[in-house]
């Protein structure tokens, strides 16, 4: 089908991406999901008792997240405040902003797990959040969103394997919209500072690029019903930037489709943020655009656009991550890859015994990551390693597709 990788209310819902961290271990503990959203919500807004912090105060006070009363109170005290956990996690960031409102708390609890495949449809932990919970949260991290430890930052940060693992989700979920709006920031800011309502301003030549792109090959009514979506969308947001709505009242920005959320490429190391209202590329940051956005336009010119999104995450995607995160990375020989393969396999088998290749890969990356390990391989060329040892050895490893047919999983032999 001739549709588009875009979440419709990414651009302004992308807050903090660490929330979806909270979301595969909830899961991956109780083993339930009923009632998730509520038990969340109940959890992230009950109270953490954290130091007294005259400038945390302060910041809570100026966010009008303290009534009078409050205040009052905290001020006699002097010792420690009692405060919702989830505005503690985030004045700890870098950005101090982005907690969820009651109208985020589904999206990140309900929706973003699933659309983002950390979660199956029916909100069983998915393979690739077996990933995630296995290979890139620790044991304090763990602690610390359950409320038994407070980390010196908060768990709303994203450690560097973690931006491996939620850069492939993001991209593998959202990339015909993130790719093409990167675009337009690159060729339009560069390195210079922008605001977030200039961010904005990109996002309807954006949505009209991802359209174009993929019109071409709608011939279903699914298909034409989605070019349709994304145009209305496109002229909504059009509409709020020519009658400047931003400046209309007091009403909630996440209402407001034309002023993105930009706090989660900062947690990324994308962006930098200035002040309050300005955000800078960060070189890193503007490389690795530069590069994803580059690679993708390329294809968008040699193939239908429904195959590109995945022909870039299968050939270039971890080579520009790795070097966005270590600076420098050169590609693994194919007898590394395997070895690594074994090492990472042995983390995350299944009672089947099969594991996805994807996973393999994002878990390789993300140590590497953490340990500043400069090499890298793609799916691709790691699909043609196995495929050789398997020639030269059949009875040492296997490999087949997925349940589904989309995905290449693999086996060692004991």
């Amino acid at each position: 089908m001739a549709q588009p990788k875009w979440l419709r209310g990414s651009r302004k819902s992308w807050e903090r991406i660490g929330f979806l961290k909270l979301a595969a271990i909830s899961i991956s503990r109780s083993g339930s999901a009923d009632d998730l959203v509520d038990r969340m919500r109940r959890y992230l807004n009950s109270p953490a008792r954290v130091p007294y912090d005259l400038r945390f105060v302060e910041w809570l006070s100026s966010n009008g997240l303290l009534n009078r009363q409050e205040l009052e109170r905290i001020a006699s005290e002097h010792n420690v405040v009692d405060i919702r956990r989830q505005y503690w996690w985030t004045y700890q960031t870098a950005t101090k902003a982005g907690w969820l409102s009651r109208e985020a708390i589904p999206e990140y609890f309900e929706s973003f797990p699933r659309k983002t495949g950390m979660l199956e449809d029916n909100f069983d932990l998915s393979e690739l959040g077996r990933t995630l919970v296995l290979g890139f949260v620790s044991t304090d991290e763990v602690d610390a969103w359950e409320g038994r430890a407070i980390l010196e930052v908060s768990p709303l940060t994203l450690t560097p394997g973690q931006k491996v693992f939620f850069v492939y989700s993001i991209l593998k979920s959202d990339g015909d919209f993130m790719l093409p709006l990167l675009e337009q920031w690159v060729e339009s800011f560069g390195s210079t500072t922008f605001t977030y309502l200039d961010a904005g301003a990109a996002i309807p030549l954006a949505l009209d690029n991802m359209a174009a792109h993929f019109k071409g090959s709608a011939y279903s009514t699914d298909d034409q019903r989605e070019i349709s979506e994304i145009e209305r969308v496109r002229d909504l947001i059009s509409a709020q930037i020519e009658t400047k709505i931003e400046k209309k009242g007091s009403g909630s920005r996440r209402e407001q489709m034309s002023i993105p959320r930009l706090e989660w490429l900062v947690d990324f190391g994308v962006l930098q943020k200035e002040n309050t209202r300005d955000y800078k590329f960060t070189e890193q940051g503007l490389s690795l655009a530069k590069e994803l956005t580059a690679y993708y336009r390329n294809l968008l010119s040699h193939y239908y656009a429904e195959d590109c999104l995945g022909r870039l995450l299968n050939q270039q995607f971890f080579g520009p991550t790795m070097r966005f995160l270590c600076g420098d990375a050169k590609k693994a020989a194919p007898l590394e890859c395997l070895k690594l393969l074994r090492e990472a396999y042995k983390v995350v088998r299944s009672s089947l015994g099969y594991v996805l290749i994807r996973s393999l890969l994002l878990l390789i990356h993300g140590r590497q990551a953490e340990t500043g390990t400069p090499s890298f391989i793609e799916y691709d060329d790691t699909l043609q390693a196995i495929e050789a040892e398997y020639q030269a050895n059949p009875l040492a490893i296997y490999y087949t597709v997925d349940r589904l047919g989309n995905e290449y999983q693999v086996k060692f032999a004991a």
